[in-house]
């Protein structure tokens, strides 16, 4: 008793600590907003450009507990709700499912530091899913619910997941998937999204809320420091690695992004902002750029679980959202199709563009189609990764083409990627590095990866080229990294080279992103086949479908080739292929 009562007081004393940080900060913000950005020297001579939004107190809490703090100012506001089947939560209703469905997991069996798989769409659910296996003390490894059953699997088990919350309409891929890879009592949690049945054997999500309310409570005594999520990405190369964010990246990124660029109204008894999330939340710019942060400020979320557009369009109006944080693709949709109409924008102040970079000419023909001031509907274009948690530079709706300054508590250096010496000229370009409290603790059972991508005391190298104005506004110029960037998912080409090669035909593979107006890349692959085989390009298009995702399909085309160009190494000469296919 005196320890859970401990305990008990250890956990408000901590919330309460929160709050007053929470508090602190946003005092600071303004005059942090009114610094400059400058370069210092560091102890090896490194050139280290510090943000001019100075630093940003954030509190020693937890994911769930830091979403959910404020609540008593609005708890009868709605937090969530499905733009399609209309379920909803009130922040009140929305924190105490979060508390009910942790302790039904823990009296599933599962234990602190287990790994619960998010398998869903954009649902209410989802998020609470995510939230509640946090107040448990359980990590969340998000996985793609566009993924296959093929697919599937090796994120599972990479992860070593012990449950498995997904949602009604892909249940039976799910399932497939998990009973191929776990055992067979591996718990599959099924959200109800009004699509279909669930399946028999399967535990429905709403049992979780409601078996919570008469369980004792959890006390897992989880640190800020222990891992609150592994999404997978492709990191810097190869196959999608498992990033370990821990509460404090998550929780950290969320106050220095708020302290860098607040354009938002706070929520009264009369006014709360409205954002539309079609965004995936299992991706990290839908979970902690989007969803979490404007959660935590008293902002609705309305989830979308795919971009259809009349369904979309139909949130904007009916919704009156406020605000809008998009992928490029989207911003040409949205100046592109003749359903969008400026009455869709009536309600709207900021949109907020990330996940790949956006040309100044395509946010012109946006305000110039639709007749908007950009000065009451600004636009800001940021940058992030997986591994920073995300955000790490926001532009402040001035310059289009460039992604901004770096955030509070976001250092960066430029790193010249022949001499490794630090560049600190406007204009001189090299790889971007980055350091703060919002970097990731490394890559899950990969020592080797981790090492390559962060240094000794710090440094996360992003892997992007990159330069810097007069104003310490920063432009990406080129990516190191191998990845395809399409429709702002990652695709490995790597993964599609390993499977290419399965085909019977196929010695050799290599693939490359090649420009598409609509989704920014498409992989566009290079083939050698064997003497005497004569496959056609739909042959090896029809031998990809099905085994992979939409978005991994190899849109570009399939070309024929003698040999794949490789350096001594044997790696491939990426460079070359895409130079061939420009000529």
């Amino acid at each position: 008793m005196a320890t859970h009562a401990f305990h008990r007081i250890q956990r408000l004393s901590r919330v309460l600590d929160a709050g007053m940080r929470t508090i602190n900060s946003t005092l600071r913000r303004a005059s942090a907003l009114s610094g400059q950005a400058r370069i210092v020297t560091g102890p090896n001579n490194e050139k280290i450009i510090m943000s001019p939004a100075g630093e940003a107190s954030y509190p020693e809490t937890l994911i769930h507990e830091f979403v959910w703090n404020n609540i008593e100012n609005y708890p009868n506001h709605v937090a969530l709700e499905c733009g399609v089947n209309g379920k909803k939560y009130t922040f009140a209703q929305a924190k105490d499912a979060t508390y009910y469905i942790g302790r039904s997991l823990r009296h599933m069996g599962l234990n602190k530091g287990d790994v619960v798989a998010l398998v869903a769409p954009n649902l209410p659910d989802t998020v609470l899913g995510f939230l509640g296996s946090s107040s448990a003390g359980l990590v969340v490894t998000t996985v793609n619910p566009l993924y296959t059953a093929e697919e599937m699997p090796r994120q599972l088990l990479k992860a070593n997941a012990k449950a498995v919350i997904t949602s009604s309409a892909i249940a039976s891929t799910v399932l497939v998937a998990t009973r191929a890879c776990l055992p067979r009592e591996t718990p599959v949690i099924v959200i109800d999204d009004k699509t279909g049945s669930i399946p028999e054997g399967l535990i429905p999500f709403d049992d979780l809320i409601t078996r919570g309310k008469s369980l004792s409570s959890v006390n897992p005594d989880t640190t800020c420091d222990d891992i609150a999520v592994l999404p997978f990405s492709s990191g810097t190369t190869g196959l999608p690695k498992g990033v370990m964010l821990t509460h404090r990246n998550l929780v950290s990124n969320i106050m220095m992004t708020q302290s860098s660029i607040n354009v938002f109204q706070p929520t009264t008894s009369t006014y709360q902002e409205v954002f539309p999330t079609f965004l995936p939340i299992f991706h990290i710019y839908g979970m902690n750029a989007l969803t979490f942060p404007r959660l935590t400020f008293g902002g609705k979320i309305v989830t979308i679980p795919k971009f259809v557009p009349e369904t979309f369009l139909n949130v904007l109006e009916k919704q009156k959202a406020t605000a809008l944080y998009v992928v490029p693709p989207v911003v040409l949709f949205l100046t592109a199709s003749p359903l969008v109409k400026k009455h869709h924008f009536e309600h709207m102040h900021m949109m907020m563009s990330g996940a790949a970079p956006l040309a100044k000419t395509d946010v012109d023909r946006f305000y110039e189609k639709y007749s908007i001031d950009p000065n009451v509907f600004k636009f800001h274009q940021g940058y992030g990764l997986t591994e920073s948690s995300p955000v790490a530079f926001v532009e402040h709706g001035h310059k289009y083409s460039s992604i901004g300054r770096n955030i509070a508590n976001c250092q960066a250096r430029l790193v010249d990627i022949t001499t490794q010496e630090d560049v600190s000229t406007t204009g001189q370009t090299g790889e971007l590095w980055l350091k703060g409290p919002h970097i990731m603790k490394g890559y899950l059972d990969d020592e080797a990866a981790t090492k390559n991508t962060l240094t000794e005391d710090g440094w996360l190298k992003t892997g992007d080229i990159a330069y810097f104005d007069e104003d310490f506004d920063f432009y990406i110029t080129d990516r190191l990294k191998e990845l395809i960037k399409v429709k702002g998912f990652q695709v490995p080409p790597a993964e599609l080279e390993a499977l290419l090669r399965m085909h019977p035909d196929v010695v050799e593979a290599a693939v490359i992103g090649i420009p598409h107006a609509r989704h920014g890349e498409v992989p566009k692959a290079f083939v050698v086949v064997s003497k005497g085989k004569k496959p056609t390009e739909d042959d090896i298009k029809n031998f990809v479908k099905g085994k992979v995702s939409d978005y991994k399909q190899l849109e570009g085309g399939v070309t024929f080739v003698d040999e794949i160009p490789k350096n001594p190494s044997g790696k491939i000469l990426r460079s070359k292929l895409k130079q061939n296919y420009k000529s």
